[in-house]
Formats: C-alpha cells, structure tokens, sequence
C-alpha cells in the first residue's frame, strides 16, 4: 500500500515534469517522462513495493497518467480548489469555443477504415477516453432486450461505423463493470449526436440485467468507442449482396449493417437468415418486417424458429449446417453480385453456419464473423509463474520502437499505458478485440475464452488486454 510520503513524492515528481516538458523543447519531453516513470520505479524498487497498474477508468492510475495530462497547478491545489479549478477551466473553454463559433470535439474519434476484408480493428486516437452519454429514449425490444437510445448532451457528434460496438461502463452495486454492446442503429440514424445500443438480458448477467430492468430517460451512463472491424468495406457504387446470418442477440451489429445500407447504397441487396428459440425472442421483429415491406427486392428477410408456434410458416430448427445450406439455397443469391457473407450469434450457430459456407465453396475471405464472448464470466486470472518474472517488452507503434520492462503477472496493455504508450483498446477483458496486436517473438499466456478466432491466433495476434508475457516479447500494434 503507497504511503503518504510516497504520494507526496510521486505528486512532485508529477509536477517537475510537467513544468520541465513545458519548458523545454518538445523533442525532449519523451525522455522527461521516461525519467518520471524510471524514478518511480526505482522508489518502489527501495522500499519493498510492487504495484502493477491498476484496471480503472481510463487503465491508468494516478502515477501512471501521461505527462501531458498532468496539471502542476492542478497538482498543487487541494482538493475543493482542484475541483473548482477543474471546473472554471472547463467553462472557459467552452465559452471560448463558443465564442469562435466551434462546437466541443467528441471525446472519441474515428481514425481511417482499414483496408477490405481486413480483421483488424480501426486503432482509436491516442488517450482513449470514456464519455458521459445520457439515455434519451428507452424501447423495450422483447421482453428480455432493450435499446437504449443515448446521447451526448454537449451535442457533439457520436460517429461510427456500422457494425462497431461500445463499451459500457457501469456500477451495479459498487462494482465497477463494463460490457461490449454493438450499436443497432445506422450512423446518424437517430440524429448526429446519438446512438442505440441494444442489450439481451443473460441469465446471471449482471450489466445486461441492470439496463433491462433499471435503466430510464436521464440515467448516464460512460461508454468507450466505437470499436471493431466487423463492417462492410465501402461500396463502389456496383452491385453487391450482403448474406447475414444471425442467432439470438447476433443481430444487433447486422441491424445497423442492413439499415445502413439499405438506405445509402441503391445498387446493394441485403439477405437476412435470422434464427431464434421462440417468435417471442425475435429482437426488431416489427423493424424487420418494415424493412421487407419497403424495400422489395432488395431486402429478403428468412426467420427460423427451434420452437414454433402452431402454424408457423418460416423455417424450423437450430441453425446448424444442414438448416444453414436449406436457407442459403433459398436466397435470391446471383453469380454476377459478390456476396460478403456476415456471421454474428451463439458459438454452435457460428461454427455451423461458416462449416456450410466452405462446404458451398465460399472463399473464407468472403465470411465476416463477430464473436459475443463473455469474458467476465471466466475464472479468475492465476498469478503468473514466477520463473517468468519481470519482462522486456518492445512495442513496435506507428513507425517507433519502445522498449518496456513488465513486472510478472502485468499485462501488455497495462504495461504499455502505464509508458505512456497510446495502445489501442476498449473493454480490457479480452472480449472485443480493439487491443489486438501482432506477437512478433517471445511467447504469453492469455486469459481464456477471449474473442480471438483460430485464423488470428494463427496469425500470431494476441489481445494486449490479457495477453502476459512469460519470455521476451515483441509486438507490433496495427
């Protein structure tokens, strides 16, 4: 446990390289605050103590924030008068945005797409940050799925692409908790400074029971993103078919694909094979039916149900290969449009429907798969070895090379914020992917089960978020 003394020291240290990278030449401040993070290290290495970085908001604690977000002022004042510091430099500005006619920036940006079919994520801007979004409309889906309708009450836009999801940070009986939940609505689709987040009630979940039941109009709530790759690549204007295939709560991500579009891309046809248990758990079913009914032709909508009602006239079964291939043969599906084939459910769905596709020759890059992983569900996380103890780390980003040390049982991206290093990452448990970098030597243990695929572990991708090195490793971030 830190002592007082040492929070005193850590807090002027903090201050010391704060005014001296704002004195001296920028080209320095890398080494200033490297200098920072070593002298901290080497007072824990004196007085007996090692604290890994701890999970919070933001993935960093105190000591280990970035230079650049340290205030001396802030430093030095106590704590009533930080708080109103805080405040008076917030509300100026705003007024000086307000003054020269800009809005505030949203917290998080949307860097470029990458390039077609690629699996990896679009890497967030440096300093990932949560933002206080507020729930402005509640629809009650099913009777075990919700879509919140958030916004930004500063008014600044919330951007996207189809197909990403947020996380959602929340505290449900003191805990802090967060889960991925993919936006359902298409970019804009609810206003510029708006998004639908859709959540399925899971039995024992503690976030998915706490919004079906307890969220309402005004409740705020912290989310990060957007994340993940699970998007169409953009259209060239030619014709094209997109065939998805979803289970469950899987069609959340292919609801913000299809009404995108549907509404913006004329020449594109879109297929939906959309299994459930009962006619009861079909999420959007009123949405989809509007859908089918507007856009004849080009929207083909197949619902199965494992357990129909009396007189049901759509297919029966489980998603598994032999049902998958019957409705696939029942799609309007042309040789002269190249059909993208998106795959979002349960693990058994997703398995048999990808086995169908390459038993009908449909080349793998041509098959898009978004995992819903439950992480926070898993065991929890062994000490590490303790032959593997601390571990050089090099992070190869963005053209530089870094160098790390990591204390045994501290993971890739704990150790590489904690540097100073703006890694790329959204729910911290392994189950999106945002963190997803290229082991390129050494060996780690990851946590499982995470939403990683077998073709990307073959790849050599590991997720930062769990991965802890047991040799010298070397990574690359996309």
């Amino acid at each position: 446990m830190k002592t007082p003394s040492r929070h005193k020291f850590v807090s002027a240290l903090d201050v010391a390289a704060s005014v001296a990278a704002r004195l001296l030449p920028s080209a320095l401040t890398p080494r200033i605050d490297q200098a920072r993070r070593d002298a901290r290290m080497v007072l824990d290495g004196l007085r007996g103590v090692h604290e890994p970085p701890v999970m919070t908001r933001g993935l960093g604690s105190r000591a280990s924030r970035p230079l650049e977000e340290i205030d001396p002022v802030a430093e030095l004042l106590p704590g009533m008068l930080c708080e109103r510091y805080g405040a008076l430099k917030r509300d100026v500005a705003m007024l000086g945005a307000t003054v020269l006619g800009r809005h505030p920036p949203p917290l998080v940006a949307r860097r470029s797409r990458p390039g077609p079919l690629s699996s990896v994520a679009p890497a967030p801007v440096p300093g990932l940050h949560s933002r206080t979004l507020r729930v402005e409309r509640v629809v009650r889906e099913t009777t075990d799925a919700v879509t919140l309708v958030l916004g930004d009450p500063s008014g600044a836009p919330i951007t996207f692409q189809p197909g990403q999801f947020f996380t959602v940070l929340v505290t449900v009986n003191g805990q802090s908790l967060r889960r991925a939940y993919s936006a359902s609505c298409a970019p804009g689709g609810e206003g510029p400074s708006r998004v639908a987040l859709t959540v399925k009630r899971v039995p024992g979940g503690c976030v998915s029971n706490f919004l079906n039941d307890r969220a309402e109009r005004g409740m705020r709530v912290e989310v990060l993103g957007p994340s993940g790759a699970f998007t169409p690549e953009p259209s060239s204007g030619a014709p094209r078919h997109l065939v998805l295939l979803a289970g469950g709560s899987g069609i959340t991500p292919l609801m913000s694909i299809a009404r995108t579009v549907l509404a913006s891309e004329p020449a594109t046809r879109v297929s939906l094979v959309y299994g459930n248990r009962r006619e009861v758990d079909i999420i959007f079913r009123e949405a989809l039916a509007t859908l089918a009914r507007e856009r004849p032709g080009r929207f083909v909508l197949r619902h199965v149900l494992s357990e129909p009602p009396p007189g049901w006239e759509g297919g029966v079964g489980l998603l598994e290969p032999r049902r998958v291939e019957e409705e696939l043969a029942a799609l309007p599906i042309h040789v002269e449009e190249p059909a993208t084939y998106f795959l979002c459910g349960p693990e058994p769905m997703m398995q048999g429907a990808r086995a169908a596709l390459l038993a009908r020759g449909v080349p793998a890059e041509r098959i898009r798969e978004e995992r819903f992983t439950r992480p926070h569900l898993r065991p929890s996380t062994p000490s590490a070895p303790e032959s593997a103890g601390h571990q050089p780390l090099t992070v190869h980003l963005r053209g530089a090379v870094r160098e790390l040390t990591v204390p045994a049982g501290t993971t890739v991206l704990e150790a590489a914020l904690s540097a100073g290093l703006p890694m790329p990452y959204s729910c911290a448990m392994g189950g999106c992917g945002a963190c997803r970098v290229t082991l390129r030597s050494g060996e780690v243990r990851m946590e499982e089960p995470n939403c990683l695929t077998v073709d990307e572990h073959e790849r050599g991708q590991v997720l930062a978020c769990v991965a802890r090195p047991v040799t010298p490793v070397t990574v690359e971030v996309p």
